[in-house]
């Protein structure tokens, strides 16, 4: 799978997809190779996530998770360059340049500190506790 997703026409091909159609083809790949792993028995997950229901709340755990760890969106961009332009579009088709494209459409012309918080915190809670409530059924939250 490696040597195919690296080959430079995959990768030609991913720079002329929107931010969305990428990250929806490379969900589709990471799904496809959770559930076929959890129906092999390769990996266990506890609870037990073998069914579509309890893959797709493991993948919007992940997906948080991933946007809250990466560092490849348009405000990363513009904290290191000073500028949005300049990079490739399959640079922003990840969690983090989506929750930001979200964000930043849903609020304006808000200040740039603002639109980073809603979108590295809020919308990643977000998303993980719908991801918590496909695998238990109900989100849990003690303070």
């Amino acid at each position: 799978m490696g040597f195919f997703l690296t080959t430079r026409g995959w990768i030609l091909y991913l720079n002329t997809l929107t931010i969305f159609g990428g990250l929806v083809i490379y969900y589709a790949i990471y799904y496809g190779s959770l559930y076929a792993l959890s129906k092999l028995d390769v990996i266990i997950f506890k609870p037990n996530v073998s069914d579509m229901r309890g893959t797709t709340g493991l993948l919007l755990i992940l997906f948080a998770l991933a946007i809250v760890i990466n560092w490849e969106n348009p405000y990363v961009q513009y904290v290191t360059m000073g500028s949005f332009s300049g990079a490739s579009g399959v640079f922003y088709q990840t969690e983090d340049g989506l929750a930001w494209m979200i964000a930043s459409s849903i609020m304006g012309g808000a200040d740039m500190e603002q639109i980073r918080i809603v979108a590295f915190s809020i919308i990643p809670a977000l998303i993980a506790m719908l991801g918590f409530t496909f695998i238990e059924g109900k989100v849990k939250i003690s303070i």
